[in-house]
């Protein structure tokens, strides 16, 4: 066998250092002399005499050779893992059906394919019959990625001896690219894998009016990968995850949960481990979101292909984002007690780490070269033995004609260079520090995916059960196929990490309340007294691929990392910081909290919360962006500030009739439960509304008018009638399908043209109309040249930049130069005179030798009066505020509808389909 390696990796003797031609002897020879190569048929060193070694009594292994992809110079490309459906090319499916070199190798695949098709992720049964995998045809010549054959799951049987494809309906089939899949627990096998069809979200999108298209990931390089679930007969097919970019690698747990790697771009473009049901339901972060600069010298790595130790350890391969040696190091990650390498759970004192490699060897991920060479697949034997079937690359570095181990002394050789990777199959013993080739190294190409067509255990049988705290009407309608929602409950949204924060903007002076104590009771402080009023739910909006929609440059304005947003609607929140509403169901969201008049007070979660329908969420509190202490992980959340009160007890300052149904009920569970015991019918029943609507619930003498009803609505804004769009749909009454889309021409814009003549403030005694452009503009009612009032220009002319987005819309967010009297009866931007000068500094001199000059715009010095970051980021309000020169120019209505959407990004369009084609 040792002369197979120099056949398949073309070098030769000559080639090769002596330290370098002992370690070959040290990895190959003791094939020849021990019973560690399957040459026997007893487990080496089991604790049983005579226990049958699944490595020598034919045994089969499985395992997929994919070709390493190269540039068109021949140069290796990085292994990007964002691209997970990219074709590479030269991918089988072997068997070979003895663990021993010299065993027989059958390409299961050829039997589909011939040519340049392509194979990746294996999975075998628990009852190890049969084994998944992922299979995509050649592709097809002067054809767009879109047009080629998508990626399709196959299964194999191995008593049989026989290979069909799980969707066997070819239209079906072709609907979208499906990868690793998985056996999920029960007689009926049903499986779970990462597909792009996004079953449901297509729906979704057809119920909102749009057409059902394939949502792009968020940095827009190809279609999102969620995961799925289906029958073994390929039927039955439902989307169990909704996130915004890919959601990879599934594995199941001995619970029969499902733990797998999201994408979470929107935050930190890291890859996270989460944990689902198989139903769709418990959805949640349990580990890594500050653990991924725990390489090397920091280095920063991921976390995929989860998998488990036979005695139930988890463990992941920790590689980078992007890399040319297409593997790390294999790590155990202890989840019970860490939800990050040093961030114990309550309950837990350990310090860290909770990672540790499994693979004893010295791999890093800091540099492009790692002593310890790299991992790209583990498959951990349960035989009593430390062994494992491993995909290993030793690092070699070749100095002038010699290829060379990664020694510290090589490694610092001036001369040294890289040596692509050289993956082979080996078992390994880290305990024992030896190993032994199953499949010799061969240059170009990787080992990804390795498995023993052995039993193993079954996981459990999970068992939906969907229970929170809600009447078993609502828990009925929310989850009918028409309706679909969810019920979110905060416990208090002034709980910051475990801690009682009264003040997110920093500015005391909006509330009296000192203590939560006295901040909770409605008694002693009023719904005007306590900072936090709503809480509003957005949504991301799904991007189609270019070829269903481009907009136009300019589209999305501001907006930057926030793309296009829209608003589901707002819930009033109760004096103990509680609330408890309905959410859609199956939708990416993310919540702020507001005061009364609509204001973000914290920043953007920027985390996608998704619910299954009749879920019911419980979440503590909020969190500080950078913290680690865990939050999203419900198992691990750390006390509530907010204990509730125990039940058939009232609420401190409250209504004495009201009283806690639950053991540590909070102000929301209580009022979720009074109205859900009214009528039968109320639709409005743990609601969210399009308005800014508080009721006072609690108080039980309401001293104060406004506390009665304080409404924040779209339809009393006076310019409501001359809006080209409501702001939203499916919203009034809401439902699940609510959407409130805010685009700046349709609703913004109409805010400064409305005329205002009748309004007390202002003085229009010329007859024109009182337009917020009337004094904003270049010209005077009387069409006069002027310079616009503020230096600020609200004018509907497009802006010749760019063609799509309004002149006022580009003075409102970008610094700008002063306008100034042209001298000729007109208004132009300032200009100053400068020397001209050449592409090198030097002087321009005209013919006479003379230095001339040029007019160049002056520096801006007219700051912008908005900004994306937010309402409270943007002076713009502080005009309109008590005292400000425009105070009652707008009601508090449209400064509603203005600060909702700053605090949304700011966008141009919130709707790809209604902004104008590219």
């Amino acid at each position: 066998m040792i002369f197979n390696f120099f056949k398949k990796t073309g070098l030769q003797l000559s080639d090769l250092s002596k330290p370098f031609v002992q370690w070959l002897a040290v990895i190959f020879l003791p094939c020849f002399f021990t019973l560690g190569c399957g040459s026997d048929n007893e487990i080496p060193g089991a604790a049983n005499p005579g226990d049958k070694d699944p490595l020598a009594n034919g045994t089969s292994v499985f395992f997929v050779q994919r070709a390493l992809p190269t540039d068109e110079m021949g140069a290796l490309r990085e292994d990007q893992l964002s691209n997970p459906t990219e074709f590479i090319g030269n991918g089988r499916l072997f068997m070979k059906i003895q663990a021993h070199q010299e065993a027989e190798e059958i390409i299961i695949s050829d039997r589909v394919y011939s040519g340049n098709y392509d194979v990746r992720d294996i999975d075998v049964s628990h009852e190890g019959r049969y084994v998944l995998f992922s299979m995509r045809a050649p592709q097809l010549a002067d054809t767009e990625e879109e047009n080629q054959p998508s990626w399709n799951i196959w299964e194999y049987d191995t008593r049989d001896d026989t290979l069909r494809q799980v969707i066997s309906d070819p239209l079906l089939a072709e609907k979208g690219h499906d990868i690793m899949a998985r056996y999920l627990p029960g007689t009926e096998g049903d499986i779970v894998f990462a597909s792009t069809r996004q079953q449901k979200s297509r729906a979704i999108l057809l119920d909102e009016g749009k057409s059902g298209f394939t949502a792009q990931e968020e940095t827009l390089q190809g279609p999102t990968l969620n995961l799925h679930v289906m029958s073994r007969s390929g039927s039955d097919i439902a989307q169990i995850t909704f996130n915004m970019s890919h959601d990879t690698f599934p594995t199941v747990v001995s619970d029969g949960s499902i733990i797998y790697s999201r994408w979470d771009r929107f935050t930190h473009n890291n890859f996270n481990l989460y944990q689902i049901n198989p139903d769709g339901t418990n959805n949640r972060l349990i580990y890594g979101h500050h653990s991924h600069n725990t390489g090397a010298n920091n280095s920063e790595f991921q976390f995929v292909k989860p998998s488990f130790t036979p005695d139930g350890e988890l463990f992941v391969l920790a590689r980078p984002f992007s890399t040319s040696r297409y593997g790390g190091d294999f790590i155990t990650i202890d989840v019970d007690n860490y939800i990050d390498n040093t961030q114990p759970v309550p309950l837990s004192n350990g310090s860290g780490p909770a990672q540790a490699s499994i693979t004893h060897s010295s791999v890093e991920t800091d540099t492009n070269l790692s002593p310890g060479g790299y991992y790209a697949a583990y498959f951990a034997l349960r035989d009593g033995t430390d062994r494992v079937l491993t995909s290993w690359s030793q690092c070699l570095v070749r100095i002038g004609a010699n290829t060379l181990p990664c020694s510290d002394d090589n490694l610092n050789n001036p001369q040294a260079r890289t040596v692509d990777p050289s993956y082979g199959i080996w078992v390994m013993n880290p305990v024992e520090n030896t190993q032994i080739p199953i499949m010799s190294p061969e240059p170009g190409f990787i080992y990804t995916d390795i498995m023993l067509a052995a039993e193993r255990e079954y996981p459990d049988l999970y068992a939906s059960a969907l229970d929170g705290k809600a009447d078993a009407a609502t828990l009925t309608n929310m989850r009918s196929a028409s309706v679909e929602e969810a019920i979110l409950h905060i416990r208090s949204v002034y709980d910051l990490d475990g801690e009682i924060d009264l003040d997110f903007d920093g500015d005391t002076s909006d509330h009296t309340a000192t203590d939560y104590a006295n901040l909770s009771n409605p008694t002693t402080t009023t719904a005007d007294q306590r900072p936090a009023r709503f809480l509003k739910v957005v949504k991301g909006v799904p991007e189609p691929d270019g070829d269903v929609k481009t907009p136009a440059a300019g589209s999305f304005g501001v907006a930057g990392a926030q793309r296009m947003k829209e608003i589901i609607g707002y819930a009033p929140i109760e004096p103990d910081g509680s609330v408890k509403v309905r959410v859609p169901a199956n939708i990416p969201f993310m919540i702020s909290v507001t005061d009364r008049y609509g204001k973000r007070l914290t920043p953007r979660h920027q985390n996608w919360i998704t619910l299954a329908p009749g879920e019911v969420m419980e979440c503590n509190g909020c969190h500080r962006r950078d913290s680690e202490n865990p939050h999203g992980r419900l198992d691990a959340q750390i006390d509530s500030i907010n204990p509730g009160q125990p039940v058939g007890f009232p609420y401190a300052g409250a209504d004495p009739a009201l009283v806690s149904p639950y053991l540590n009920g909070t102000m929301a569970e209580t009022k979720a439960f009074e109205l859900e015991q009214g009528t039968a019918n109320d639709i409005a029943r743990m609601k969210l509304s399009q308005n800014l609507i508080y009721d006072d619930y609690w108080d039980p003498v309401v001293t104060a008018p406004d506390l009665a009803e304080f409404p924040l609505r779209y339809q009393d804004m006076p310019s409501f009638a001359d809006l080209a769009s409501e702001p939203g749909t499916n919203c009034e009454p809401w439902n699940g399908r609510c959407r409130i889309r805010i685009h700046y021409e349709d609703h913004i814009q109409p805010l400064w043209e409305y005329d205002r003549s009748t309004a007390p403030q202002i003085n229009a005694s010329d007859g024109q109309p009182a337009t917020c452009v009337r004094c904003h503009s270049r010209t005077d009612a009387a069409s006069m040249p002027q310079i616009p009032a503020g230096q600020l220009e609200l004018t509907g002319e497009v802006d010749g930049n760019n063609g799509v987005q309004n002149r006022s819309y580009v003075d409102l967010f970008f610094d700008d130069v002063e306008l100034v009297d042209d001298g000729m009866g007109g208004v132009t931007d300032c200009t100053v005179e400068v020397p001209a000068v050449d592409a090198d500094g030097n002087p321009i001199l005209d013919a006479m030798g003379n230095p001339t000059t040029v007019f160049v715009l002056c520096d801006p010095t007219e700051t912008a009066s908005m900004s994306a970051n937010g309402a409270f980021a943007s002076r713009f309000f502080d005009v309109f505020a008590a005292g400000g020169s425009h105070q009652d120019y707008l009601t508090a209505d449209e400064l509603r509808l203005i600060a909702e959407w700053l605090d949304i990004g700011g966008q141009y369009y919130n709707d790809h389909f209604a902004a104008p084609d590219n």
